[in-house]
């Protein structure tokens, strides 16, 4: 089963989405909000990642130029919109770094868009909803 994608926005959500993940028995992959390396930053999405102990998935939105400085910032999974052709030379340069890059042309099926909303009560809506 494919993990559910968990939008974080700070280190007590994350904390809190993982240990809601281990308690329902689904796997979780943290990930950024859409676009969020843009007016968050690759370094704090690392940081945030590194603190929960649970590396983020970091959308870069359409920015060629994010992806390069979240390479260079150690961050390995990524996802980034625009063209087809742009995605693949970046997801080719991420993969020579050891890295991933998921090149995403709709919206991802993810879960806790609102920083307040409680991980648990969103995870268990998921599980229903599947």
């Amino acid at each position: 089963m494919r993990p559910v994608e968990v939008v974080v926005h700070h280190l007590e959500q994350a904390r809190a989405a993982i240990a809601a993940a281990s308690d329902l028995g689904c796997a979780v992959q943290l990930r950024s909000a859409p676009g969020a390396a843009h007016y968050a930053g690759v370094g704090y999405l690392k940081a945030l990642g590194d603190a929960a102990g649970h590396e983020l998935l970091i959308d870069c939105a359409d920015d060629a130029g994010l992806v390069m400085a979240a390479l260079r910032t150690g961050c390995r999974r990524l996802t980034v919109s625009g063209s087809g052709e742009l995605a693949a030379k970046l997801a080719d340069i991420a993969a020579q770094r050891g890295a991933t890059l998921r090149h995403e042309t709709t919206a991802p099926d993810v879960v806790l868009l609102n920083p307040e909303t409680d991980p648990r009560l969103a995870l268990e809506a998921w599980q229903r909803g599947r």
